[in-house]
């Protein structure tokens, strides 16, 4: 009996921090094809796939589908430098709006499913993690452009799905630090670490996303969901869950406001989403903060 034929699936974004996670998590049920423009992934499984485009440039993105014919495309490629989005727009609605858009007119014309990775910051949470059907309202450009993305697919495209998601956390590969990296970095050195105590979301294990990720994209999930860790906390009460986790003196987190920490452009104060649905839809659980930062401490 032949092998049932594996459904091929595009990440788009492969070497940044999500798209890590997915090559990982997709590896056991998919064929995975894994594109990049600037830097090549490291990929950990045997045969991959690797394709190199401008997903900036139409033409390209329609003859890279064309090439490598897949059934799903997750779409993972965003720069998600909140700060440099705000100085410099040009790139950022490139990266953040061109690349979604022409991802999602060409799967569209070609029939295929797609998956949008989208943020929080579509909100403006100045009083509670956002809801599903809350008004968007960013309070940067960052949050701007990947609104304008969601609203194009929304309008062109009719097999798809918006996952917003936020505070991811975890330990990357390859690439630049995380808040983890500056936690334990510090801590370890018996640093202080400035933590505000006024700004809200709820982490989510980067490795959990994917997870959760991959069961929406087997299962064909369509419309919207809100993938957020499942404790809702300050990012003080985060420094000092991992603090505790990892066995350091919780005394040197030091909470501070946010204003203290001036920067180009503004964070949603209650930040973050409510994520009551995805308890119900999803059959992977999503983990609270001390069941993500101990599975990330027990790494090998």
């Amino acid at each position: 009996m032949n092998e049932k034929k594996k459904n091929r699936v595009l990440i788009t974004g492969s070497a940044g921090f999500l798209g890590q996670s997915l090559l990982r998590r997709f590896g056991d049920g998919f064929q995975i094809i894994a594109i990049y423009n600037n830097t090549r992934p490291e990929v950990e499984y045997e045969n991959p796939e690797v394709y190199h485009a401008d997903l900036a440039e139409r033409v390209q993105v329609e003859k890279a589908l064309l090439d490598t014919k897949p059934d799903v495309i997750v779409n993972s490629a965003a720069w998600v430098d909140v700060d440099g989005c705000e100085t410099d727009r040009a790139r950022a609605m490139r990266s953040n709006y061109t690349v979604a858009e022409n991802l999602a007119c060409v799967s569209e014309k070609q029939g295929l499913y797609f998956l949008q990775i989208s943020t929080d910051y579509i909100f403006n949470g100045r009083d509670h993690p956002a809801k599903i059907d809350d008004v968007p309202d960013p309070l940067n450009y960052y949050g701007r452009t990947k609104l304008m993305a969601e609203e194009y697919i929304r309008e062109n495209n009719s097999n798809f799905l918006i996952a917003r998601t936020c505070a991811l956390v975890g330990t990357p590969r390859s690439g630049k630090t995380n808040l983890l990296n500056y936690y334990y970095d510090n801590l370890k050195k018996g640093k202080s670490v400035m933590a505000p105590d006024d700004i809200y979301a709820n982490p989510i294990w980067i490795e959990n996303l994917a997870d959760l990720i991959v069961e929406a994209a087997a299962g064909r999930m369509t419309g919207v969901v809100h993938l957020g860790g499942a404790d809702y906390m300050s990012r003080y009460d985060f420094a000092q869950t991992f603090a505790e986790v990892f066995g350091f003196d919780q005394n040197l987190i030091i909470p501070v406001s946010a204003d203290s920490q001036k920067r180009p452009a503004i964070r949603p104060q209650y930040a973050g989403l409510d994520i009551e649905r995805s308890r119900e839809l999803f059959q992977a659980k999503i983990l609270t903060a001390r069941e993500a930062l101990r599975a990330i401490r027990d790494l090998p």
